[in-house]
């Protein structure tokens, strides 16, 4: 559904793992503020789960328990309200401080199929799939690392202009969260979206910011697997 003609979009961030909420919240938050808009949060429950749960051979091991046990679709419907109530608990502590207008939706799909139905509802939208690990703790005595958003380079033509107005909002963005902002080349969006990778893993940012414009079929699931906050923008 298209925002009402007249009314400024929201913010929209999308995840499927209550895990990256916090920090999904706090970058969304921030540019939401600093663009005096609201923030829409959607959770999306995975439909593979449920087909996962329904499988005879699928087992789980319960929490400190000694042997496992079947998985059972209601386990999983239980979960997804666990996950629900917990973005709303982290909403409405990171929200209040920023003065942010927040609203939780819950849809049943996967997270890039999500991203693509919701895409016209906002030309800001935040995905984070669950991290694959927790970041290591600053050593003691140590300040930790400024945050490092990293935008796409401006290019020539139709897609420069995208890019040039991702890079104009990761700025907007660095600037509300007091991070460092760096650049990449102008061919870095297709590459990120072909399964490239990030060219230096050993130094990665809070957040990735793209156009939105030359990602096509299959795009979102490779970003998705870079393990990190994204914003696509346009």
């Amino acid at each position: 559904m298209n925002a009402p003609a007249g009314a400024r979009p929201s913010v929209l961030a999308v995840l499927d793992d209550a895990a990256a909420g916090e920090v999904l919240l706090e970058l969304s938050c921030a540019l939401a503020r600093t663009l005096q808009r609201e923030l829409t949060l959607v959770y999306v429950e995975s439909a593979q789960s449920l087909v996962a749960a329904a499988l005879p051979i699928t087992q789980v091991l319960p929490h400190a328990g000694l042997a496992w046990q079947p998985l059972r679709p209601q386990d999983v419907e239980q979960g997804f309200r666990a996950h629900a109530a917990r973005l709303r608990e982290l909403a409405a502590r990171i929200a209040l401080p920023d003065a942010v207008r927040w609203s939780l939706r819950v849809m049943r799909g996967e997270l890039p199929s999500a991203a693509r139905d919701l895409s016209s509802e906002s030309d800001l939208l935040f995905l984070a799939a669950a991290p694959s690990l927790k970041p290591p703790a600053p050593a003691r005595g140590r300040p930790a690392r400024p945050r490092r958003v990293v935008a796409v380079a401006g290019g020539a033509g139709e897609g420069g202009e995208a890019s040039r107005h991702a890079l104009a909002v990761a700025r907007q963005l660095a600037q509300a969260l007091a991070a460092e902002l760096e650049t990449m080349p102008p061919d870095a969006t297709v590459r990120l979206a072909g399964g490239a990778g990030l060219p230096d893993a050993a130094v990665r940012p809070d957040v990735l910011v793209l156009p939105r414009t030359p990602l096509g079929p299959g795009a979102r699931s490779a970003l998705l697997r870079l393990r990190l906050p994204v914003l696509l923008v346009g």
